[in-house]
């Protein structure tokens, strides 16, 4: 049964999804978008879709985008929060790389296919019109499996940058705000640990993206022959297809989330 603190964990994770999925959607599809047609450039692409397509085009995924990412976040939220209750909340830097990726880990299992769906929405290859009819599509064509292309790689992204990121952030507040709970360190600790995770792990979101749009003609790809084709198309340079939008948002979701899940908890834990 889940307790106040789990209602409260779930409650402003789910806020700080909401959100930042509204807010930042344009920078997700832009960094899909590099990372699939990689001759165009952000200025170019940028043009592009404003001229051509008008504003709305920049919030294309947007709904499978939410069905990810708000269970996703809210769901991570709350098993952290479990996990922090019990380890306590003033972490050890080792502790909090092994609470932020296990916690990661979980959550991405139950989002898997809603994380599929988004990233074949954004590229634009699929032509599907709905999150429902996406997810039946797969299954028909590829089976339970095909829900789940990619999630070796998805983890190998968002296990690590999650652990990193928990430990870039209890450390930047324990040191330079000695673990203060303010609007202000809350914001700039995320900043710091949202840029520092995220140049980490690009490349494995660059691999995650090759492996979820194969369209099911010849072998389908894995993370060793995808990281070979990359490596042979554009070298180490084809590993940070899409770093600029990605790291922005990446840097910018997570110091906006944790201070609206920080901010909500304040606000549900007043007597």
């Amino acid at each position: 049964m889940v307790g106040e603190n789990g209602r409260v964990s779930l409650v402003g994770g789910a806020c700080s999804g909401v959100v930042c999925t509204v807010v930042f959607q344009p920078l997700d599809l832009l960094k899909t978008k590099l990372q699939t047609q990689s001759l165009l450039q952000i200025r170019d692409l940028s043009l592009k879709h404003v001229k051509l397509k008008n504003v709305q085009y920049a919030w294309t995924g947007l709904s499978a985008s939410l069905w990810r990412t708000v269970p996703g976040v809210a769901l991570y939220f709350y098993i952290l929060d479990g996990f922090r209750s019990y380890f306590g909340y003033n972490l050890t830097t080792p502790t909090a790389l092994m609470l932020g990726a296990s916690s990661r880990t979980i959550a991405s299992a139950f989002v898997q296919p809603f994380s599929l769906v988004k990233t074949r929405f954004e590229s634009g290859r699929f032509g599907y019109n709905s999150v429902g009819r996406a997810i039946r599509q797969i299954l028909i064509q590829e089976r339970i499996g095909g829900l789940y292309r990619g999630y070796t790689s998805t983890v190998l992204r968002d296990a690590p940058f999650s652990g990193i990121y928990l430990a870039f952030y209890s450390f930047t507040k324990n040191i330079a705000f000695e673990n203060s709970d303010t609007f202000v360190s809350s914001a700039v600790s995320g900043l710091i640990a949202g840029s520092g995770a995220a140049f980490i792990t690009h490349p494995a979101d660059v691999i995650k993206t090759e492996i979820q749009i194969f369209r099911g003609q010849g072998q389908p790809p894995n993370i060793g022959n995808t990281i070979s084709a990359l490596y042979k198309d554009g070298g180490i340079r084809a590993f940070y297809r899409g770093f600029i939008p990605r790291v922005t948002r990446r840097t910018l979701v997570s110091a906006t989330s944790w201070v609206i899940y920080e901010e909500v908890k304040k606000h549900l834990n007043k007597p």
